[in-house]
Formats: structure tokens, C-alpha cells, sequence
């Protein structure tokens, strides 16, 4: 999820400032559908992962790693979805900067996600 999050925050994003406004609309809505596709089930799946990890370990780092995915689901579903919303219906360039700018925290999240879970591999 980390290599998908950092491709979002780096490429895709950012390409949402090439497209015309005439035709902003369209391409969002089909972008929003086929990143949802591949996101959803994969967010489900770390959820599920983590969640199973909580019970079965009392590991400082699986707790660490399940917190850490709830703060990428609060972000998520409480900052970047509304800003998705809006754009639905007024796409403009302060909500795409306020997208790319809040996505870091997601971004972030999902690095020390993977350095954690990578540290857990390793112990």
C-alpha cells in the first residue's frame, strides 16, 4: 500500500492539475472508480490483518501498526473522501491543492506502516 499511496501522492495527484477543467469531471469520477477498485479491497484486507495480528500477539509494534491504520482510515474517510466529494462537483485548484496537501499525511502513515511491519518481519 505504501508503493500505491507514494504513486498516488507523487503521479497521479499531481496529474489532476493537467487535466481540463472541461473535462475534469469525467476523469475524476472514472479515476475515483478504478483507484477505488484497487484500494478498497487491499485497505479491507490490511484491516483484517491487523486486526487478526491484535489478537493474536501482544506485540508493542502490532499495536503500533493497528494505530497506525486506524489513523490512515480516520484520514481517510474523514479528510480525504469529503475533499473527493467536492471535487465531484466543484472541481477547482484549492480543493486539488488541498488533496494533494493532506494525502501526505496518508502518505506518511503508510511509510511508517511498512517500516514497522518490515521491523516486524525482521525481529
Amino acid at each position: 500500500m505504501f508503493g500505491l499511496i507514494f504513486t498516488t501522492q507523487i503521479v497521479s495527484y499531481p496529474m489532476f492539475f493537467k487535466v481540463k477543467l472541461t473535462n475534469f469531471k469525467i476523469y475524476h469520477e472514472q479515476y475515483v472508480e478504478k483507484i477505488s477498485f484497487i484500494v478498497m479491497p487491499l485497505m479491507a484486507l490490511e484491516l483484517i490483518i491487523a486486526t487478526l495480528l491484535v489478537y493474536m500477539s501482544n506485540s508493542i509494534i502490532i499495536n503500533l501498526i493497528f494505530c497506525n491504520l486506524m489513523l490512515i482510515f480516520l484520514s481517510t474517510y474523514f479528510i480525504q473522501v469529503p475533499i473527493h466529494e467536492k471535487i465531484k462537483t466543484d472541481p477547482n485548484e484549492k480543493l486539488l491543492l488541498r488533496l494533494v496537501r493532506t494525502n501526505w499525511i496518508r502518505t506518511l502513515l503508510w511509510m511508517v506502516k511498512c517500516i514497522l511491519s518490515i521491523r516486524l518481519l525482521l525481529v
